[in-house]
């Protein structure tokens, strides 16, 4: 936990990662993947061999010309009635193509510039400062869990799904697509950073998340061993912390936290809406070196900017 009484921590976070950096910046990714937790990814269409890929190449062109209506491209991967038209052209030439590689492929041919010649005449123009937070939380979230990027998320239907089902129980009054755009609109900006400390160690982690409620009622749910915890509501991220006894450590937290700005927190709001989201690292893992876990718990609320571990 990051305050103001762990100057040696500081320290020794600040070393750590400076390495980190050092070693990370001899990986070569493509451009529009270095802002993405791409460690784990597997490639799409990866089973289908050269001349499969070419047609399917053709195939999805072929959809998005005729279904996109004057839309982008990104528009027809995040519009439900676009996609759905899409997907039928697409499956009904290659029915035993999956949905997501078809959107793989369209989100690929518009990187790559080789659907430049289609004109999208059709704009909509989004502030999404309301409910930004909610596709933060739901994005990164997705990303921490299945290993994967912001992209792979919404292309692929069953994680959108989830995806829209996690940003609405924060933001219940924004529609799913608004939510969808936001989360583009971020990874875009390059405001989704991945957590350095993973793409450099690796760990094996399990990342939950469960409602204090559910960790009061029965805080067995949560493994006793090394991780990473951090709470949020529906404004966003509260509080990020690290301990090598996961389980007696949240369990502390929603007793009587020793962190002044969250205990206050707690007792004025109660935990009815409070999530806490675990990253659950494997006992035996590097996971157990307190000093790697505070520098992935520093970087994590580097990129996510907490309210309580920033509070002065």
């Amino acid at each position: 936990m990051l305050t103001s009484e762990y100057p040696r921590f500081w320290i020794r976070s600040v070393l750590l990662l400076a390495l980190l950096g050092m070693a990370l910046s001899s990986i070569s990714l493509p451009a529009d993947e270095q802002t993405q937790n791409s460690s784990d990814e597997k490639p799409a269409t990866t089973t289908l061999d050269a001349a499969a890929k070419r047609r399917l190449k053709d195939v999805v062109r072929l959809a998005y010309t005729s279904t996109h209506d004057g839309w982008s491209t990104d528009e027809v991967i995040l519009q439900d009635e676009l996609n759905r038209k899409f997907l039928a052209v697409c499956n009904e030439r290659m029915p035993e193509i999956s949905a997501f590689d078809c959107n793989w492929m369209l989100m690929t041919l518009r990187k790559a510039g080789d659907l430049s010649d289609v004109s999208a005449t059709k704009r909509r123009t989004q502030r999404h400062d309301d409910y930004l937070h909610a596709a933060e939380v739901a994005a990164r979230f997705l990303e921490d869990k299945h290993r994967t990027n912001t992209d792979h998320v919404l292309c692929d239907p069953a994680m959108r799904a989830e995806f829209d089902k996690l940003a609405r129980s924060i933001a219940p009054e924004t529609d799913a697509y608004r939510l969808r755009k936001a989360a583009l609109a971020l990874r875009k900006s390059r405001r989704l950073p991945p957590e350095l400390v993973l793409r450099v160690a690796k760990w094996e982690k399990e990342v939950i998340a469960l409602t204090a409620a559910q960790i009061v009622e029965n805080p067995k749910q949560i493994s006793d061993g090394p991780g990473v915890y951090i709470f949020r509501d529906a404004t966003g991220y509260l509080y990020i912390g690290e301990s090598s006894q996961l389980r007696t450590r949240v369990s502390k937290h929603l007793d009587r936290s020793d962190r002044q700005s969250l205990a206050n927190y707690l007792a004025e709001n109660g935990i009815k809406d409070v999530t806490v989201e675990l990253h659950i690292f494997d006992a035996k893992s590097d996971a157990k070196d307190k000093a790697l876990r505070r520098a992935y718990e520093s970087d994590l609320i580097r990129s996510r900017k907490p309210r309580f571990n920033l509070a002065p």
